[in-house]
């Protein structure tokens, strides 16, 4: 976290305080771009070594340069070359079994300076790349400037835990004049920041090691008690140091007048798996399914036929979990449990198709949607021990309750 360290807390106060004032003594755009840029990038290298932020440099001119001659001659082909590029390099850096056995073809050349980029933050950079690049191609981003996507893609607030923001959204918010909203909105990020470090340092600590490691709790408990409580502790833990993470980053783009979306509306009063990832993760879970969950949704189609609409939807879910559950790590527990969400939320499409309407109809609609949101709390919880534990630890855990 930035407020962590006295010394970057300054920084970023400092930083805060010179582009509010330039941003209020000049309507200049160019000027205000160039401040933001080199804050982000002073405050960048607290954060990763020089040649992180050279390399990533690097590649996000390309990608703005790709993005620009998409935006005019719409070639698919161009797309999906830049795409595989980026998922690639992404994919090299995180995942240790593709680079150590890399050939040297193009992507062995550029194997080296990739792998001695450090990991922070890159997923939500790859995210953001792979955001400008598809809707350049849909000529949804009209107008750019180079200055203004370099600070998108490197603005340090959401660069750690997101929200993953639109590049249009950005631009409006940075090339918006200075008035008395942003006033407001300065107020409303220092209370958001306050709530965000609340959470972090004050609630998260008290409930982590239980939540890490079921084992503290045997001494006291049966150890189907102990793993219970641990899982519900950790599904405590997740959502209080995530969300607390996005108040944070949330509050500090307020400071600059950036308005980036929210991340988190209290998943767990969900009452369907679907609705809980609508609520969890927000900006993450809308680019799963504008980049991932569509694009697969339409394959299957082209192989299936319209006709299977309920099965394609069921490939569609299990394949972009699984997707979704690579992305986090390189461990197979991450692909238990994106499979289990992709199960999960295919049931309940079924459920929702063909048993919902019956069951209201017998039973309280209250009572129902109180059971809804008890049943989808305990399935998101089960599904977090997969996230939490690795393959060897979950085996001692099934033995254990065996």
């Amino acid at each position: 976290m930035f407020f962590n360290s006295y010394s970057v807390f300054i920084t970023i106060v400092i930083f805060v305080l010179v582009f509010n004032a330039a941003r209020f003594l000049t309507p200049n755009i160019y000027v205000r771009n160039l401040v933001l840029l080199f804050g982000t990038l002073i405050i960048g290298l607290t954060l990763v070594k020089e040649h992180t932020i050279i390399v990533l440099a690097i590649i996000s001119v390309l990608v703005f340069t790709i993005g620009r001659i998409l935006n005019s001659n719409h070639s698919l082909r161009l797309l999906q070359a830049a795409l595989f590029i980026v998922i690639a390099l992404f994919s090299i850096r995180n995942y240790p079994y593709l680079h150590d056995n890399l050939s040297t073809v193009f992507l062995g050349y550029i194997k080296a300076p990739i792998l001695s980029v450090q990991k922070l933050g890159l997923s939500y950079i790859i995210f953001r790349y792979i955001h400008y690049l598809v809707e350049s191609y849909k000529n949804k981003i009209s107008e750019a400037n180079l200055l203004t996507f370099l600070s998108y893609i490197l603005f340090f607030p959401s660069i750690l835990a997101g929200p993953i923001d639109t590049y249009r959204n950005f631009q409006y918010w940075l090339n918006r004049p200075f008035t008395k909203y942003n006033k407001s909105l300065f107020f409303a990020g220092i209370t958001r920041i306050f709530l965000g470090a609340f959470k972090t340092l004050a609630i998260v600590p008290l409930i982590i090691n239980y939540a890490l490691d079921y084992k503290l709790l045997l001494s006291d408990y049966s150890p189907f008690a102990a793993i219970s409580l641990s899982m519900i502790a950790y599904s405590a833990y997740i959502y209080i140091d995530f969300s607390g993470y996005s108040d944070i980053a949330i509050g500090t783009a307020f400071l600059l007048g950036i308005k980036t979306p929210e991340n988190f509306n209290n998943p767990y009063f969900s009452s369907s798996l679907s609705e809980f990832w609508k609520r969890w993760h927000i900006t993450f879970s809308n680019f799963l399914k504008i980049y991932v969950f569509k694009p697969i949704i339409s394959m299957y189609n082209k192989v299936l036929g319209k006709q299977y609409k309920l099965t394609v939807t069921i490939l569609g879910y299990i394949t972009t979990f699984a997707i979704c559950g690579l992305w986090h790590g390189d461990k197979i527990n991450f692909l238990y449990w994106g499979i289990w969400h992709g199960i999960g939320l295919a049931l309940n499409k079924v459920w929702f198709i063909y048993f919902r309407s019956n069951t209201i109809s017998k039973v309280n609609v209250q009572l129902y949607k109180g059971l809804s949101i008890i049943v989808t709390f305990l399935f998101v919880t089960v599904g977090w021990t997969f996230f939490n534990y690795t393959h060897e630890q979950l085996i001692e855990i099934y033995k254990v309750l065996v």
